[in-house]
């Protein structure tokens, strides 16, 4: 369920646990990984079903409103929009995110109170009322509403963040992360059920998970060497002056320059590029970037770096 750049955030984490207890082995290493991609997928899961419950919240106040006894104009013409969204309307009738919620137990007796706490406040927020009082809407309307309200809205509200924590301990972490997955699921919903049966599925398709694992076990592997290149360079400067967490991203592309085969060498350093945009400092994009490109033109001269498809090395 995860995209590349997920599954790099999950072992870029890891590895910072890894160096920050040098008596974590190879082992335990993968078994962490292996955890910390379950709980981000049950955050996701979780996620997707929280905007449905918000959906019903709507649906439920319009049928209240006009079963008063004498309903207003504005009771009788309520809109629903956020019910019939095409994405909430999917995610209403998925029967693998359904099944998926039950296999992962995530549903706890605190949610109904949760659910109202949030669609309380979401009432309350203007990008929610401009939405809810257009008079057409595109098919990018709705996605960039539901957009706006997993990135911004929901990470704002302190109920919301309780509870995921509550419910999910590493859910800090996870964060970011999720939040990010589930921007770009937003972006191709509805789907297929080919496509659905295999997105709404714990364990990682075979070629992900083998990626996933090159891209951990590579960097632990051979983290003398990839220092050593590093290092050599770095312009009057000691790789121990270089922040952990941008020495574990250099040396994650390195795996994927030499390791990984099928992953073009741009395509890695532009995602660690981004990746170090919001995990890193203001200034490491830029650093990160000159060293790359330095060790890039020196390995690919030298033949160290092997791709298996046409254009990959460029």
């Amino acid at each position: 369920m995860l995209t590349r750049r997920g599954l790099r955030v999950k072992v870029m984490q890891v590895l910072y646990m890894v160096s920050q207890d040098r008596e974590t082995g190879q082992q335990t290493a993968s078994r962490l990984l292996k955890e910390n991609i379950r709980n981000t997928y049950r955050s996701l899961i979780y996620l997707l079903h929280f905007l449905t419950r918000l959906a019903e919240q709507v649906q439920a106040e319009a049928d209240r409103r006009k079963a008063k006894y004498i309903p207003s104009e504005e009771d009788l013409t309520f809109n629903t929009i956020l019910y019939t969204n095409p994405v909430t309307e999917y995610l209403r009738n998925s029967r693998f995110l359904k099944d998926q919620m039950r296999k992962e137990r995530l549903v706890s007796g605190d949610e109904e109170e949760l659910v109202e706490a949030v669609y309380a406040e979401l009432k309350a927020w203007d990008v929610y009322s401009q939405y809810q009082t257009q008079t057409s809407y595109t098919t990018e309307d709705h996605n960039r509403f539901l957009r706006a309200l997993v990135r911004k809205f929901l990470p704002a509200n302190e109920a919301f963040d309780q509870f995921m924590e509550d419910m999910i301990p590493t859910w800090a972490d996870e964060e970011q992360v999720v939040l990010a997955e589930a921007d770009t699921l937003l972006r191709v919903f509805p789907l297929s059920a080919e496509r659905e049966a295999t997105l709404f599925h714990a364990d990682l398709p075979l070629e992900e998970q083998e990626f996933a694992d090159t891209l951990l076990n590579s960097c632990l592997a051979e983290e003398e060497r990839f220092n050593g290149l590093i290092e050599g360079r770095l312009q009057n400067w000691e790789l121990e002056r270089v922040s952990l967490l941008d020495r574990i991203l250099m040396k994650m592309a390195l795996t994927e320059f030499l390791h990984l085969p099928t992953v073009p060498v741009k395509v890695s350093i532009n995602e660690y590029l981004e990746i170090s945009k919001l995990y890193s400092t203001p200034k490491s994009k830029e650093f990160i970037n000159g060293v790359l490109d330095k060790l890039m033109i020196e390995l690919k001269a030298s033949g160290a770096i092997i791709k298996t498809g046409r254009g990959l090395i460029e």
